[in-house]
């Protein structure tokens, strides 16, 4: 099934579920029980005809057919036991609480399993993730009594207090409250059961797998898709759990402080506490500064700016949440900043609470030894071209100037390298990297000031369009206290924020749009930006090479454009556009950036003869920008 199709399945199963809301579940019901038939019926066939074919063996017909037989029905069965077995969930990271270790936080659990009628919990388990979470495992791959296990990450009771992590925990025992819950979380094993087992028979070459991935490829996609529709209104029927408990204001406030403080944490704290490894050659631990970090309001303009932007998504079909903006409004709840919790939810877990936090730091130290001492490696070189810039300062040219302030803010984010940037644009005052970095470290700058070098940076060219209107539309949207709004400019940005997306989608449209191997040639980027590439192949294990190349796209000749071709042989084909996708938002390039796998229709031998030589993923460095 192609993404089109997919779609459009996703579509008309939206209409039914609000058209007929039970029998669209009766239906989702019917062809989730088709995935059990097809591998019980399979079961069944390789019973008989192992049994028919022992029988003849048996009776002396021992012919080669009956052997072949019967070897095929083992396989047959095997391969269908296997599927039954699929492990949905190992031992969860983290540590698994007890009573005894945090009574607090267990009788806070009991209330809200009482208030909202949700079953018994059978674990519990506090991990450093920022985030909540809670599932039905069955105790024997897809059969047996589910063990209801909720997970919660220390980081998420730091920023929450007790009333809005109330409403989190309400909102994850919605979802397995009542029939509802318990056919909605049967639905989500089945999926999750459906994609593991798709996965484990891509890597089967035997002939029955053959037999399992020829129905599977049929029915997987088709299952998520006649599913999907449930998946998310299960979240908004988990919503309206934890708001009749706490309130449509407080689960509202704690969808948005959650939003907020993720992003403050993705966006500023991970990357200056890895930017601890310029001159720290050992990992600091990072809970015990989150601990304070996270009980601190963020700064207004950082949150304003993030709320807009969460405002501003649109959901999409690679995850069944629903965004902020629908689940807002889906409560009724105000779009807007709240207050913010005075004091985290840690106190939860008693005179424990600060043997967590060091337990949870030593762990995180020891599982990143050698990630940070890598990047530990990768800032010392960052140190040593810097100092060779420093002594040469005299003679550096505007590109070279340009990497220096970069890489300066790169080893410690509050050096002001204004001056640097200023001395480029006194050369140069198109320079559209010095204005991009000018802007960065002068955002404290009059307005006018700053909107002049955003309206540089836009008559720079096109590639520059959307940075900058990007920027301008912000600022003007938040105008100073005090400030009266400027409805002219904001008119303006607006309009060239909406131009310049428009080009941007054409633009990736045309990048996305084969064949693949005309209109390239050598790849563009300097020194540091090829160095950010080569850091971020180096995250990801499976990619073995890869090659860079710049693809000219005819309709758009001014637009800088990259493809990346990768090779990632051991790793599976289902997982390959979710790798292709984690690249796409980490890779910062001057242009859009493409990554394709080679595959059967992409072969090494036409990648490696077009392209000009490949690149070498650099150290491992998966944390660097990550938890």
């Amino acid at each position: 099934m192609d993404h089109a199709d997919f779609v459009h399945h996703v579509r008309v199963n939206e209409y039914l579920s609000a058209e007929d809301p039970k029998g669209y579940r009766r239906r989702v019901a019917l062809f989730a029980a088709l995935g059990y038939a097809w591998i019980v019926g399979n079961l069944a066939v390789a019973a008989t005809v192992g049994l028919w074919a022992l029988r003849q063996l048996g009776s002396g017909h021992a012919r080669l057919a009956w052997i072949v037989l019967l070897l095929g029905a083992i396989g047959l069965g095997w391969t269908s036991l296997r599927a039954l077995w699929v492990r949905l969930d190992a031992t969860p990271d983290g540590h698994r609480l007890t009573p005894e270790q945090a009574p607090a936080l267990f009788k806070l659990l009991a209330q809200v399993r009482r208030k909202v009628k949700g079953p018994r919990l059978d674990e519990v388990w506090l991990d450093d993730r920022f985030n909540a979470s809670i599932s039905q495992v069955p105790r024997f791959g897809l059969v047996g009594a589910p063990v209801n296990r909720l997970r919660i990450g220390l980081p998420m009771m730091m920023a929450l207090d007790v009333p809005r992590l109330s409403a989190v925990l309400a909102h994850e025992y919605g979802h397995l409250r009542g029939n509802h819950g318990r056919f909605a979380a049967w639905i989500y094993r089945t999926r999750l059961s459906w994609m593991r087992m798709n996965e484990r028979l891509a890597e089967d070459e035997g002939a029955a797998a053959w037999l399992h991935r020829r129905f599977m490829a049929w029915y997987v996609p088709r299952f998520l898709a006649r599913s999907f529709a449930l998946a998310r209104q299960d979240e908004y029927e988990a919503d309206r759990i934890s708001a009749r408990l706490v309130g449509a204001e407080t689960a509202g406030a704690a969808l948005v402080e959650i939003e907020v403080k993720s992003s403050w944490m993705s966006e500023h704290f991970w990357r200056q506490h890895w930017q601890g490894a310029t001159d720290q050659p050992m990992p600091q631990g990072p809970l015990k500064a989150l601990r304070h970090l996270l009980a601190t309001p963020p700064e207004d303009a950082f949150a304003h700016e993030a709320l807009r932007q969460a405002l501003r998504q649109l959901s999409h079909l690679d995850d069944t949440h629903p965004v902020l903006k629908e689940r807002l409004n889906a409560l009724s709840a105000p779009a807007r900043l709240p207050t913010w919790s005075r004091k985290g939810a840690l106190g939860l877990l008693g005179a424990q609470a600060e043997a967590w936090v060091q337990r949870f730091d030593q762990a995180w130290c020891r599982d990143r030894a050698s990630t940070w001492k890598a990047h530990h490696q990768r800032q010392q070189s960052l140190k040593a071209r810097v100092q060779d810039w420093r002594e040469r300062a005299d003679s550096l040219g505007s590109d070279e100037l340009t990497m220096w302030a970069a890489c300066e803010r790169r080893l410690h984010s509050e050096v002001d390298t204004s001056a640097l940037y200023a001395q480029v644009l006194s050369r140069n005052p198109a320079h559209a990297a010095a204005l991009k970095g000018l802007v960065s470290v002068r955002e404290n700058a009059p307005l006018a000031e700053r909107l002049g070098w955003l309206e540089r940076l836009w008559q720079a060219g096109a590639d520059h369009h959307g940075w900058a209107a990007h920027r301008a539309v912000a600022w003007l949207e938040r105008p100073a206290p005090g400030t009266a709004m400027d409805d002219v400019g904001l008119k303006l940005w607006r309009q060239r924020l909406k131009d310049a997306q428009a080009q941007d989608d054409a633009v990736w449209d045309a990048l996305c749009a084969p064949p693949w191997f005309q209109h390239l040639s050598r790849h563009d980027l300097n020194a540091l930006e090829l160095d950010d590439v080569r850091t971020a192949l180096g995250w990801h294990s499976p990619i073995e090479r890869a090659w860079l190349v710049t693809r000219r796209l005819p309709e758009h000749s001014q637009r800088r454009a990259y493809l990346l071709f990768i090779d990632c042989p051991q790793l599976p084909e289902a997982q390959r556009p979710g790798l292709c996708r984690q690249l796409i938002q980490q890779l910062d390039l001057p242009g859009p950036v493409l990554p394709l796998c080679a595959d059967g229709e992409l072969k090494l031998a036409d990648i490696e003869r077009h392209t000009f030589g490949q690149l070498t993923p650099g150290p491992s460095e998966q944390a660097a920008l990550r938890p």
